[in-house]
């Protein structure tokens, strides 16, 4: 502004210069914005007098996704009828857009009462639902796109399996060729960040990231469906696949979910803030969505207890989830609503571990099957002794109870059929300086659920049923030392154990069979064996020694290869045969295919360096491939459905066994021979190649000489009596003779 002076006074107060008191004295404009109110519909009608209590019972709620600001919270009135009443929707400012939207995840679908679940929306979207067309338009309809079949893998032409290796950072697929090397089916790098793993039928496979869980499948290996959780590692698919449950050492944060989606994206957030701090979630496979999320169990002390994956277990109907917590109680969740069964957790004081019965178990009787069966175990607390008990699901009803004494602890192992059920009770001696096995056997199938008992007089420390047989077999390793050999960084045995690896098998009553029960059928002794693997089918078994340094046999046995021997002395246990027992440095685990045809042992990069890779052998224990591998981690079969045979199709085809085995084996020598013809072919194309370079070059040579005589070079002189001498040493060791001189 210009000075002011008597000789320059404005004609009119428009042309005074007001601008610098403007600048001065400017108020800063405000951004106009609504982003942070939200609109909460479906409240009760409550009257005026009443509107505090409303007010405060609801700020309970609000505060927790935010800061409301002051008189933020407004209740719109009607007083038509002659009362002044709310109208049964509120609007609540935050501080934040931030806060508001938290809170509208958090309010949208929140049960009030019985009767008042609230309805929430951003005050911005109002606007926008109110202009909607009442006319509904119906939305243009999408092509239908075929989806790639899930298990088009199973209709390949040689009936091969599959199988997945992580190494470094690739993770490949291939198909199993055992007379040649596998065949690469696809190859991605970077495709998992922790490991690999399979769905239990096969349809899927699960790759694992810092932002959550992904399913591949089909021909092209797209990705299916995707689970945000962040952290996750591990997962469990339900017997089916429909359903899944994730678990991650972080607990659930929203703020950091919304970050790894990006802005924008905010929708895609699986979680409200019920969710919020917890660490394992259930999940519907089929459609990616989230059906419930627990928290992580408590201690005595109130901490988070040390996390152990066998909390959650699934019926084999998929109708249940089971959920333990230690010590307290068992949670059995119906899936089709994720509440509990009976709307209430079973209080079981003590109890330390639970397995659901794997199998559908058919009454012998009605023919029908029976209710799905649970087994826990509690340890003795006082006078009271140790028990097992059999639990029927959904009644909750006891079937069975077997109180045990001077119980160390138990390890519960169904039958993969569910028709027995084997407790392995390590027990205290009466002195308690030492311990000993007792295996509890209960026979689930039959009236009453009948006990045998079967004493042993050292320790059992592995024990697995033969999954297919008809005598119910089993096989157990056993030492006088139960105690785990000393162990490296990297969980490598550093020593071996002496152990005994025995064979048990169940006798009917009958003519050479006074009493029914468990028979010892044969026992191998001097054994370093730290692991049993069964064929899938049954009757084979490796007995292997797995990551130990100082050993690694492989030892395959037939249980039923010498029938003439057992049927001429009239011991089963005479049958038992080893075929086989080979070496594999530094094997740290094995795997049968899901035939049970072949096993692959593998040495993972996880627990050392030294020669990793993997050895693919037949059930008979002859190499058939061997591939060394740099930073090799894990190698996974791929698993089959259940066979869609009955049991007599299944007969049929063993009659025809040794016509298919003919064609198998034609089929094998084919792809040998075309295997050869390739190679020879491929080598005709290298020689070939090489004398068509060495014709160019002679011919260039000639021309380059002849140019040079032409220009007066003149060639070397060779002598044709210039004689050449080679000389050659031999050496030669005769004897070799040791004195000692004084």
């Amino acid at each position: 502004m210009v000075a002011l002076s008597i000789d320059h006074l404005p004609a009119s107060e428009e042309e005074i210069d007001f601008s610098d008191l403007e600048r001065k004295f400017a108020i800063p404009e405000q951004e106009e914005t609504l982003e942070n109110v939200i609109f909460v519909d479906n409240l009760p009608l409550v009257e005026q007098e009443k509107e505090a209590k409303l007010i405060s019972y609801i700020m309970k709620t609000l505060v927790k996704f935010g800061k409301v600001k002051e008189n933020g919270i407004h209740l719109p009135k009607d007083d038509s009828t002659g009362k002044v009443m709310t109208k049964g929707y509120m609007f609540v400012e935050y501080e934040t857009a931030e806060q508001a939207q938290t809170a509208i995840r958090g309010l949208n679908g929140w049960k009030f009462d019985k009767s008042h679940i609230l309805l929430a929306n951003r005050f911005m979207d109002v606007e926008k639902y109110s202009e909607v067309d009442d006319v509904y338009r119906a939305p243009p309809v999408e092509p239908y796109v075929e989806r790639e079949h899930l298990r088009s893998w199973l209709a390949d032409d040689g009936g091969r399996d599959q199988f997945a290796v992580y190494a470094g950072q690739d993770l490949a697929v291939y198909w199993n060729e055992p007379s040649l090397p596998a065949e690469m089916i696809h190859k991605r790098p970077n495709w998992t960040e922790t490991h690999v793993q399979w769905s239990p039928l096969g349809s899927y496979m699960c790759t694992f990231h810092r932002q959550g869980l992904a399913l591949w499948g089909g021909e092209s290996w797209k990705k299916l469906m995707r689970f945000v959780h962040i952290g996750v590692r591990v997962a469990d698919f339900s017997p089916s696949e429909r359903y899944l449950v994730t678990w991650s050492s972080e607990p659930i944060s929203i703020d950091a979910v919304n970050q790894y989606l990006g802005e924008g994206n905010e929708h895609q957030n699986p979680y409200s803030v019920d969710d919020e701090g917890h660490t394992t979630c259930v999940w519907d496979a089929y459609t990616g969505s989230l059906l419930r999320s627990f928290p992580a169990i408590k201690a005595e002390d109130g901490k988070a207890a040390k996390p152990s994956w066998s909390h959650f277990k699934w019926s084999p109907s998929e109708r249940y989830l089971a959920r333990m917590t230690p010590e307290t109680s068992l949670a059995i969740y119906d899936v089709q609503t994720m509440g509990l069964v009976d709307k209430k957790a079973m209080k079981v004081p003590g109890i330390q571990d639970f397995a659901w019965c794997p199998h559908t178990i058919i009454d012998p009787r009605t023919k029908t099957a029976k209710p799905e069966m649970i087994a826990f175990w509690t340890p003795e607390e006082g006078n009271l002794p140790a028990r097992v008990s059999l639990l029927s699901v959904p009644s909750k009803t006891l079937i069975r109870t077997k109180n045990l004494f001077n119980v160390f602890t138990c390890a519960l192992h169904w039958h993969p059929q569910g028709q027995m059920l084997c407790v392995r009770v390590q027990r205290y001696t009466k002195s308690r300086k030492s311990q000993f096995t007792n295996l509890e056997i209960f026979r689930t199938n039959e009236r009453d659920v009948p006990v045998d008992i079967i004493e042993l007089k050292d320790s059992a420390v592995i024990f697995e049923w033969e999954p297919v047989s008809e005598n119910h077999r089993f096989a157990i390793v056993h030492s006088d030392d139960p105690s785990p050999p000393p162990m490296n960084a990297s969980r490598m045995a550093t020593a071996t154990v002496k152990t005994s690896v025995s064979f048990y098998a169940f006798e009917r009553q009958g003519k050479l069979v006074q009493k029914e029960g468990f028979k010892l059928l044969k026992t191998l002794g001097g054994k370093n064996t730290t692991n049993l693997k069964w064929s899938p089918m049954g009757r084979h078994i490796v007995l292997a020694t797995l990551r130990t340094i100082s050993a690694c046999p492989l030892e395959f046995c037939d249980v039923d290869f010498d029938q003439s021997a057992a049927a001429k002395s009239g011991d089963a246990g005479d049958a038992i045969t080893m075929l086989e027992a080979r070496e594999h440095y530094g094997v740290t685990d094995l795997d049968w295919d899901p035939t049970g045809r072949f096993v692959v042992s593998s040495a993972s990069s996880w627990r050392h360096s030294m020669e990793n890779g993997y050895v693919l052998w037949d059930f008979k224990g002859q190499q058939l491939n061997k591939a060394s591998i740099d930073r090799f981690k894990q190698i996974v079969w791929r698993p089959r459905p259940r066979s869609l045979l009955t049991e007599e199709q299944k007969r049929e085809v063993r009659k025809s066994l040794k016509e298919y085995s003919k064609e198998f084996d034609e089929q094998d020598e084919r792809k040998i021979h075309a295997a050869d013809a390739e190679l020879m072919s491929h080598r005709r194309r290298l020689i070939t190649e090489w004398m068509a370079w060495r014709e160019r070059v002679e011919s260039l040579l000639q021309t380059e000489t002849e140019e040079a005589l032409s220009n007066g070079y003149k060639l070397p002189a060779m002598s044709d009596n210039e004689d050449f001498v080679v000389d050659e040493l031999v050496e030669e060791v005769i004897e070799e003779k040791e004195e000692i001189l004084n």
